[in-house]
């Protein structure tokens, strides 16, 4: 029967979309089925593509601790800033598992998705009795949540300390119930005495919970007082349990205490709106880089939303309790100088506390579902815009997987070396090791000067390609003792940011032909270039090498300008196939540090890109104003002409996963693959999201591959179709001077183009013998 009480619209429902219609066993078992799909939903979210992207230093160093006896990894804890008790549990978990990425990752994927499960616990506490709203609310935005995913995929420590705050405050509020209830606190106490001990052998952030909750628990005894209902009894109980947390931990305290002491003292100052602000941006995004825009509406909820909730509980003591949850880590960011990128982090263990709080703000609206399907919707649309581009691209982390596949693919033991500028990363490195000899310098903090450049002018003797990795250098080498010696003895080539590492190649050349420039091409009347070199005229370079140029300068007078150097390749449409761009001998001699008559080195180096069509190009030098960006004047216009490159095709082509590209695809348009593109605003490749204005050029980047075998009726010409608002460009698919007849089987070939952008349609529309794809929007 159809109970009286429902509205009309309801009556029509079937009868399990009714729950006032549901006894209590049915509303359990829909509830139950529920969480089953949420938890269902996280873990696939947690596992999917958990070894896409790279481990990174410090995910190495907690592969290569793992893999030591049980005493090793407690005493490389014990001069570390982390106690063992993860890195123990990671060795259990990867005696069955193994230890690989996804396997060491996989111990945190479970964490995450039992995180999910412990916020709706949580929410059941903190709700009225019988209701399952806060709690399954809850659990659906921690299930999508960016911050709480990127962490359930990474082998760090992070996800078993916010489960060790959740399961902490489950037993704080239930502590609270038993005891409001007058019945015995004994489990509630065990709980509270084990995840304070998992939390304390996991962080030693994880004080600054105990203490909140420590503060959560006076705020309920203070009714328990005025009720008096053994009030002294009470507060010895929950001393004692504290005692036994402290006391689980006695063995590592002296460690523990040795270690936060030695923490380096400062931290960053840091504004309370702005702490404010990155505080919301963390628990909202994490460190994730592709972002809806605009962002501040999000952040507007994300701030609002949790204050609304903090009144919503409708048992004060619990409101209190998920309160300081959430701002005891914020407090302790604060107080330390915590905000920077290296510790916002910290702030998962309020993540839990922050979405409770939102899932209650819609108990304060007459429809209080309706107000949670709302929390829902925006909780999966903000995934769905920012999960997509996190799983997929290989920069969510330091990509020293794709650095090593760069380098197997291109380097050779026999001749290159691998420099590791800061020896943090040779954990990591090692995991991926594609064969070459490493060099990790400066061996120490703070680096020796003289010892470091004697280690590394020893070791690049005789080698021709030194693949650079420069991470945390402000740390580990803030003098840039490493990076300013290869700048001046060597050529730099191919410089890309992978994550927060620098991958810079260096080339070494064995012998140099100069070309004595009789007079001086004059640059602006006060700068001159005396000569140039390269290794042999006219230099020949495979795609995928680095073609090398020294100049020589002189300056008549003293500069009171800095400008900077760029060499640029160019192809016989004059597009910029290859560039380097940087003030001379690799920034270490400004222009105005010149003195005048002095004779300057000026090495650089040229990448050219993988699937750069073979033939000739033309080689030319700019000066230009550091600050305005107006190029020096010479005899031949705004640049000078240095003579011809001859592109070769390679020997070994670099495979097309590794091949430099900002946008992949791998698909398909008629018999050819796009391997990917990039796209921006001419003249700004090295600032990708620079708005375009109505009559500003488009520069395209195709990189396609050919099929292997090619196939019978493989085409002589054929071309491509681009479309942007009223512009259209049909061209072959590399230009006119390497059309796809002259291409070989699996070969890579690059294409440069430019199209105007008129402001009537910001994403371009590509065609290939009937095949479309719709490119990435332009940034307006």
């Amino acid at each position: 029967m159809t109970s009286p009480s429902l509205p009309n619209y309801a009556r029509h429902l079937p009868r399990w979309a009714r729950p006032a219609s549901l006894s209590a066993a049915e509303r359990r078992h829909a509830a139950h089925l529920a969480l089953a799909g949420v938890l269902l939903m996280a873990l696939a979210l947690r596992l999917y593509r958990l070894d896409g992207s790279s481990l990174w230093s410090d995910e190495g160093n907690t592969w290569a601790l793992v893999q030591r006896s049980w005493g090793q990894i407690a005493h490389d804890a014990a001069v570390d800033i982390h106690p063992p008790g993860y890195y123990w549990l990671l060795k259990l978990w990867s005696g069955l598992f193994g230890s690989s990425a996804a396997a060491i990752r996989s111990f945190s994927a479970l964490l995450g998705t039992a995180l999910v499960g412990m916020v709706y616990a949580v929410g059941r506490r903190a709700a009225p009795a019988a209701s399952v709203g806060l709690g399954l609310t809850a659990a659906l935005l921690a299930a999508v949540n960016p911050f709480q995913i990127y962490y359930s995929q990474e082998a760090r420590m992070y996800m078993l300390l916010a489960v060790a705050g959740a399961g902490l405050f489950w037993a704080l509020l239930a502590w609270f119930d038993r005891e409001g209830a007058g019945r015995g606190v004994a489990g509630p106490a065990l709980g509270f005495i084990a995840a304070g001990s998992l939390g304390l052998w996991t962080h030693y952030s994880f004080p600054i919970l105990l203490s909140a909750a420590g503060l959560a628990y006076l705020w309920h005894w203070r009714g328990l007082l005025a009720a008096s209902r053994h009030p002294t009894r009470s507060l010895t109980v929950f001393t004692l349990a504290n005692l036994a947390v402290v006391g689980s931990f006695a063995p590592w305290l002296p460690t523990a205490v040795a270690r936060v002491l030695a923490w380096p003292k400062g931290g960053v100052v840091t504004a309370p709106a702005e702490g404010v602000r990155l505080t919301l941006h963390m628990l909202l995004f994490g460190p994730l880089h592709d972002l809806p825009d605009p962002i501040w509406p999000w952040l507007a909820a994300a701030g609002l939303l949790p204050l609304l909730g903090l009144t919503a509980p409708a048992r004060r003591a619990r409101g209190v309790a998920l309160g300081l949850w959430l701002l005891a880590p914020v407090a302790l960011m604060f107080g330390l100088g915590l905000f920077s990128d290296a510790f916002l982090k910290f702030l998962l263990v309020a993540s839990p506390a922050w979405l409770l709080l939102i899932a209650a703000s819609p108990d304060l609206l007459p429809w209080p579902n309706a107000g949670r399907g709302l929390l829902i919707a925006g909780a999966a649309l903000l995934a769905a815009l920012t999960l997509p581009a996190y799983f997929a691209g290989p920069n969510s982390r330091d990509n020293y997987a794709g650095v090593a596949r760069y380098i197997a693919a291109t380097g050779d033991p026999a001749t290159d070396l691998v420099i590791l500028d800061a020896p943090g990363q040779a954990d990591v490195w090692r995991y991926y090791d594609p064969g070459l000899p490493v060099l990790a310098l400066p061996g120490r903090r703070p680096p020796d000067a003289a010892a470091t450049q004697a280690a590394l002018d020893a070791a690049v003797g005789g080698k021709r390609q030194l693949f650079a990795l420069f991470w945390a250098t402000d740390e580990a080498d803030p003098q840039r003792i490493v990076e300013s010696r290869l700048d001046q003895h060597a050529f730099r080539g191919l410089e890309s940011w992978q994550g927060n590492v620098r991958f810079v190649v260096y080339t070494q050349p064995q012998a140099l032909t100069c070309t004595e420039l009789t007079p001086p091409a004059a640059f602006g009347g006060t700068f001159e270039l005396l000569a140039h070199c390269q290794p042999n005229l006219p230099q020949t370079v495979a795609s995928g090498q680095t073609a090398l140029v020294e100049l020589r300068w002189r300056a008549s007078a003293p500069l009171p300008v800095r400008y900077k150097v760029s060499v640029q390749l160019l192809d016989a449409r004059r597009q910029v196939i290859a560039q380097h761009d940087a003030a001379p001998a690799g920034g270490s001699r400004p222009t105005d540090s010149w003195a005048a008559g002095e004779v300057v080195g000026d090495n650089h180096g040229l990448t050219i890109p993988p699937g750069t069509p073979p033939g000739p190009y033309t080689l030319i030098v700019a000066v230009y104003d550091e600050a305005g960006g107006a190029r020096l004047i010479t005899s031949g216009g705004d640049a000078y002409t240095l003579g011809q490159v001859e592109v070769a095709r390679p020997m070994q082509p670099v495979p097309a996963g590794v091949a430099p590209i900002r946008v992949r695809v791998g698909r398909s348009l008629g018999p050819v693959t796009l391997v990917g593109y990039d796209l921006h605003r001419k003249g700004f490749s090295h600032a990708p999201q620079t708005p375009l204005q109505p009559g500003d050029l488009v520069h395209i980047t195709l990189l396609w591959q050919a099929p292997d075998p090619l196939p019978a009726a493989w085409p002589a010409d054929l071309r491509f179709s681009l479309r942007l608002g009223s512009q259209t460009l049909t061209a072959p698919l590399a230009g006119e001077a390497y059309p796809t007849g002259q291409w070989q089987a699996g070969e890579l070939v690059r294409g440069e183009f430019d199209l105007p952008f008129d402001g009537s349609d910001d994403r371009p529309r590509l065609e290939v013998d009937g095949d479309a794809l719709r490119l990435q929007r332009l940034p307006r």
